[in-house]
């Protein structure tokens, strides 16, 4: 039996390695990841939170919560998930986690009202970047190779995920820029065109944007387009 979890464990990691490195996207890989640990565990819940400017915000769930990602969040300390993350220690509930002294109760949340609790700290580099959080509607004794298999993932994962964030940040800042970019040239072309000084071209490109209810990004390039075809 020991032998059968270890290579289960083994190829639960090359599932998530190899999701990894064919997608640098942050939610995809930690959408598979969930995924990943859900089946293996048959949880019939499986959260992840990362950790944001002393917050833990929940970014990945099994479940249909896609319109509370990222809504949902806590200090560091608070509710269990917030106690793993700043005791970087294990936690584990056979049944009635909803009282324990540590819950935070989410009224949204149908997980409120589930019996086993499973949550373990996701380390990178010795410190706590995120959280793993296994949850089952039922009491639930969770073995120690399964405690061993969900911190192991927790301790595995922190490189990947930091990497895939850092990634992310760095294509969203890109973006910024190009898109901070076309705009500057819509308001050149307009101070230019027009004899406006730089706020008031800013202002005329947020009316546009307004009354055509498109973005400033898509105006300015119109603009710029236009501005090409007189040439």
């Amino acid at each position: 039996m020991a032998k059968k979890i270890t290579i289960d464990n083994l190829a639960v990691l090359e599932q998530i390695i190899d999701t990894a490195s064919n997608n640098f996207d942050l939610k995809e890989i930690l959408a598979k990841i969930v995924e990943i640990i859900g089946k293996i565990t048959k949880a019939d819940s499986c959260f992840i939170y990362l950790i944001s400017n002393d917050q833990v915000i929940l970014k990945a769930s099994l479940k249909s919560h896609h319109g509370n990602l990222s809504k949902i969040k806590m200090k560091l300390g608070e509710g269990i998930t917030g106690w793993v993350a700043e005791n970087k220690k294990t936690v584990v509930i056979k049944s009635k986690a909803y009282q324990d002294k540590r819950f935070k109760l989410f009224t949204n949340l149908p997980e409120d009202k589930f019996e086993g609790f499973l949550s373990v700290p996701i380390i990178f580099r010795n410190r706590v970047i995120g959280v793993i959080n296994v949850q089952h509607q039922k009491t639930r004794s969770y073995s120690k190779t399964e405690i061993s298999f969900l911190e192991t993932i927790g301790k595995q994962i922190g490189g990947i995920l930091e990497v895939s964030r850092l990634i992310t940040e760095t294509d969203v800042l890109h973006e910024a820029l190009a898109t901070q970019k076309i705009i500057n040239q819509a308001k050149a072309i307009l101070m230019k065109s027009a004899q406006l000084d730089e706020d008031a071209a800013h202002r005329l490109l947020l009316k546009k944007s307004m009354d055509k209810r498109k973005s400033l990004k898509e105006v300015a390039e119109a603009i710029i387009l236009a501005q090409d075809l007189t040439k």
